[in-house]
């Protein structure tokens, strides 16, 4: 018997493992997954604080080392407007209306700033081949703090 694009037969002839039913919700969750991630349109909306991180000189780093070399230097930007809090929005109205002078010298902040909340060390080697490395100086993970 020739089977057919109709011919549901040919299913009840194979023998499928007894896990074989578990596994079909799991690889349908899978396919569905990656079926919107792949539509989704345009890139995932970024947070206000995010880290950027070019490449840059050790001796640019003004830390007192003298390498050759380039490092990845991680550092946070962005605007942190959306976390602000009531002080901030606070502080922001009273200075905004001049019912409070900042000191002379001094500007109140009124809002988070984006701030390194980790970091990791860099290694590189200096001009005399020794390896050095820098604790705390790339950012790895972002935030917005204050």
């Amino acid at each position: 018997m020739e089977l057919g694009l109709g011919d549901l037969s040919a299913l009840f002839h194979c023998s499928w493992p007894r896990w074989q039913p578990a596994l079909w919700p799991t690889l349908a969750a899978l396919a569905l997954l990656s079926s919107v991630a792949e539509a989704s349109p345009g890139p995932a909306p970024r947070s206000p604080a995010t880290r950027e991180g070019p490449l840059v000189p050790v001796r640019a780093l003004g830390l007192g080392h003298s390498s050759d070399e380039l490092v990845r230097f991680r550092f946070c930007s962005g605007s942190c407007r959306r976390a602000r809090s009531p002080h901030d929005l606070s502080l922001a109205n009273l200075l905004g209306a001049g019912a409070l002078q900042s000191p002379p010298g001094s500007r109140p902040v009124s809002q988070p700033c984006c701030r390194p909340t980790r970091y990791e060390a860099v290694s590189f080697m200096d001009v005399n081949s020794t390896w050095r490395t820098v604790d705390r100086l790339s950012a790895t993970a972002c935030g917005c703090l204050g």
